[in-house]
C-alpha cells in the first residue's frame, strides 16, 4: 500500500508540473503590432471568477497568422476610432488557426460587456457564429482537458451566425483557460457565460446561436441571465451572478475533483493487483 501511495503522489506531482501555458500559442501585442492604448485602467482584484465569451461577428473567421493579425488590428482600429474606446475591447481574441492574441491582457480592465469589464475576462473568437460553430482549435486554446473532464471573456474571430468555430479555435480556448488558472489570473472554480447572458434579455445575440450551444455544453458554464436590472455598477451584477453560479456549480467542482482522485487510485490499484 505504501508503494501505491508513493506512485499516486508521484503522478500528481508530474501532472501538476505540466504547464498548459507551454502548449498555448499566444501572440502578444508587440507581435501583432498593437497601437498604444489611450488610457490604462488596471483590474482591481485577481484572480477573476468569470469568463465572458464573444464572437466578433465582423470581421469574418481567419485561418492563418497573417489574416488573423489583420483582423485583430481591424478590431482595435474600429474600437478606438469608431467606438472611441481606449483600446481594443477584449482581453484576448482567438483565431481559427489555433492562436490566442493578446488584447488588453490579464491585468487591464476591458470594454467587452457593460458591468463586467473589471470582474470578468472578455474572450472573443474571431468570426460570426450565429448559425455556425468555432472550430476545435480555437476552443481548445481556451479550455484545457484534464483527465476525462474540462477545466474551465475571450473573442473568437469571425461571424458564427450560421457556422461554428473550428477545432483549432476551441482547443485554443481550453489552453487559455488552463493557463490562466496556472498563472493565478483565473480561479479554479470559475464560471463561463456568454455576452448575451451578461446583458439584459435581447440586448445582443453574441456569440451567435451555434457558439452559444457549444459554450452551454462546457462543464464550467453557468446559466445566469442578467434580468435587466441596473447595469451601471459592476459589483452588483457580478455579485448576483456569483451567488447564482456558486449554487449551480459548486457540487460539480467537488465531483470533478473526486472523480480525478478516484480514477488515479483505481488505476494504481489495478496495477498493484497485476
Amino acid at each position: 500500500m505504501t508503494s501505491i501511495l508513493f506512485i499516486y503522489h508521484l503522478l500528481l506531482a508530474i501532472v501538476s508540473s505540466q504547464s498548459p501555458c507551454d502548449e498555448l500559442s499566444l501572440v502578444d501585442r508587440a507581435e501583432w503590432g498593437a497601437q498604444e492604448p489611450i488610457k490604462i485602467n488596471n483590474i482591481t482584484s485577481k484572480p477573476l471568477s468569470f469568463i465572458v465569451m464573444h464572437h466578433s461577428y465582423s470581421p469574418s473567421s481567419c485561418y492563418d497568422d497573417d489574416s488573423c493579425i489583420e483582423r485583430v488590428k481591424d478590431i482595435q482600429s474600429f474600437h478606438q476610432t469608431s467606438q472611441g474606446w481606449d483600446d481594443i475591447g477584449f482581453h484576448f481574441l482567438v483565431g481559427e488557426n489555433g492562436k490566442v492574441y493578446e488584447g488588453r491582457g490579464w491585468n487591464r480592465q476591458a470594454a467587452h460587456s457593460t458591468g463586467w469589464n473589471n470582474g470578468a475576462y472578455g474572450v472573443c473568437i474571431i468570426g460570426d457564429f450565429t448559425n455556425a460553430s468555432p472550430n476545435e482549435k480555437a476552443l481548445n486554446a481556451i479550455l484545457c482537458e484534464t483527465f476525462t473532464f474540462y477545466r474551465s471573456g475571450v473573442c473568437i474571430i469571425g461571424d458564427f451566425t450560421n457556422a461554428s468555430p473550428n477545432e483549432k479555435a476551441l482547443n485554443a480556448v481550453r489552453l487559455w483557460i488552463d493557463c490562466g488558472i496556472k498563472l493565478g489570473y483565473v480561479k479554479e472554480d470559475h464560471y463561463i457565460i456568454t455576452h448575451r447572458q451578461s446583458q439584459r434579455p435581447h440586448y445582443t445575440d453574441c456569440p451567435g446561436d451555434n457558439m452559444f450551444g457549444i459554450v452551454r455544453s462546457w462543464p464550467r458554464y453557468c446559466s445566469f441571465q442578467n434580468s435587466g436590472a441596473s447595469l451601471n455598477a459592476n459589483k452588483p451584477q457580478i455579485a448576483l451572478a456569483l451567488e447564482f453560479c456558486e449554487k449551480q456549480l459548486s457540487p460539480l467542482s467537488s465531483a470533478s475533483t473526486n472523480l480525478a482522485t478516484s480514477l488515479i487510485m483505481f488505476y494504481l490499484l489495478l496495477i498493484h493487483s497485476l
